[in-house]
């Protein structure tokens, strides 16, 4: 796209902004099919756990547990055979094991469940191999899949989860979180793998200091600009003329800039870089997004009358937007 003849002003991408709020019917986390390709790929479809939606909850007071659900189904098949139609009895039959996660494979192995969360190039957790057949929920093994479940209802698709104690608040930090499970059969194939970026809440000290810093800097700017407009040997206490750079003297001019709408510009063009579609670390648009009154853009409408929504559930901020302007709307609350 060509760049506009001149600037894009706060206004114009304020109005871009509310126009793309959307409210998110349900609180899940972005997250990535890790799955090599050659297996999402393969043909016949090679046997794996396809996510669907992927839930986190995370204790704010100690030990800090978090809990992170992935809600899938499963698909493909281990051999190659004739893949049964979903009404045929093998799917019933729990020694018919054809397209379904065994917890016991042709090596004699368990399917295996493993977790590795980061940050930045520490490792916060690494969990040792686990079985994987314990930690499904709404459904057991040998778990086929779920032909009749809704896909945007979760509460229908089995799921499996993984929990661990931190210890850590983690507030200004995201958790990289990778979460595979190995087949029990010859090879060890991967049958699933999910990466997600897991941001715990930044907590009600810095979410404030982001909030009212910024705010209380720009009324004192604003306070010494107009004392130093009326006031200083160039100045006026005429409106007319302290309220305008029209014919002011240089020294004046010296001493009220940067003035209030600069500094206020300043933090507009902080938070709207929120709003950009990059692949920023997890906790900066939930920070940004704390100084969304400078654009005027609250989780309250005189128009739409909405309720707003909340992004902080369960210790998490939680937004699944694809572009960037979707997601700040979402973090901020606009309906």
């Amino acid at each position: 796209m060509s760049a506009p003849p001149r600037r894009a002003t706060p206004a114009l991408l304020l109005v871009y902004l509310a126009a793309s709020a959307l409210v998110a019917h349900a609180a899940f986390i972005n997250f990535d099919n890790c799955l090599a390709p050659a297996i999402v790929n393969s043909s016949p479809l090679q046997l794996q756990w396809i996510p669907l939606a992927l839930d986190a909850k995370f204790e704010r007071t100690s030990p800090y547990r978090l809990n992170v659900t992935i809600y899938g189904n499963v698909s493909g098949q281990q051999v190659e055979g004739r893949y049964p139609p979903p009404d045929d009895p093998s799917w019933t039959n729990e020694k018919d094991t054809l397209g379904k996660i065994q917890n016991i494979g042709s090596s004699g192995n368990y399917s295996t469940l493993l977790a590795d969360f980061k940050t930045l190039q520490y490792n916060a957790y690494n969990a040792k191999a686990t079985q994987f057949c314990p930690a499904v929920i709404n459904g057991t093994c040998p778990l086929g899949p779920y032909f009749h479940a809704n896909d945007t209802d979760p509460s229908t698709l089995p799921a499996f989860s993984i929990s661990h104690d931190f210890g850590s608040a983690y507030m200004f930090a995201s958790l990289a979180s990778t979460i595979r499970v190995i087949s029990g059969d010859m090879g060890a194939p991967d049958l699933a793998c999910v990466s997600a970026n897991i941001t715990p809440d930044l907590g009600p000290t810095i979410t404030g200091l982001i909030t009212w810093l910024p705010a209380t800097i720009l009324i004192v700017k604003g306070l010494a600009t107009l004392a130093a407009a009326i006031w200083s040997p160039w100045g006026s206490s005429d409106i007319f003329r302290w309220s305008s750079n029209y014919g002011r003297d240089e020294d004046q001019l010296r001493l009220v800039t940067p003035g209030f709408g600069d500094c206020l510009q300043y933090i507009q063009f902080v938070t709207l870089t929120g709003a950009l579609s990059l692949q920023y670390p997890g906790f900066y648009q939930p920070a940004v997004s704390q100084t969304s009154w400078s654009l005027l853009l609250f989780n309250e409408s005189y128009v739409s009358h909405g309720n707003g929504t909340q992004s902080l559930v369960d210790g998490v901020y939680k937004y699944n937007g694809t572009y960037g302007m979707t997601a700040m709307s979402q973090l901020i609350g606009m309906t």
